[in-house]
């Protein structure tokens, strides 16, 4: 048997940014960034009480068409696929590194 190597960005995914119209106006959803991914829990499992389940997802540090920096923002949406399963989360915080990536620290909204 031959093992893998082990990615960085072992899945896929989408952060959008949902800009609420005014009046009349329909809102606005934007992709921010479509690519690799990678995710990590980050919450201890108590199992006596219910709670919410954190994460870190991860992104390489990249720029937009107009060369500014892609950091996602409190309440963008990340879609993540992992082995064939989309799962879906709302970000609550996001850091970059100097390193080259992203930090995002993010709540799950499906199971």
């Amino acid at each position: 048997m031959i093992r893998e190597e082990i990615l960085e960005y072992p899945y896929s995914g989408i952060i959008t940014r949902i800009t609420e119209g005014h009046g009349d106006e329909d809102d606005v959803e934007t992709t921010l960034y479509e690519g690799v991914m990678d995710e990590h829990l980050t919450t201890d499992n108590e199992g006596r009480l219910m709670q919410t389940a954190a994460y870190i997802l991860s992104i390489p540090l990249v720029q937009d068409e107009n060369g500014g920096y892609i950091v996602p923002r409190k309440g963008d949406k990340v879609e993540l696929l992992r082995y064939g399963e989309t799962i879906f989360y709302e970000v609550d915080n996001a850091e970059p590194s100097q390193l080259g990536g992203v930090s995002i620290h993010a709540t799950r909204k499906s199971w």
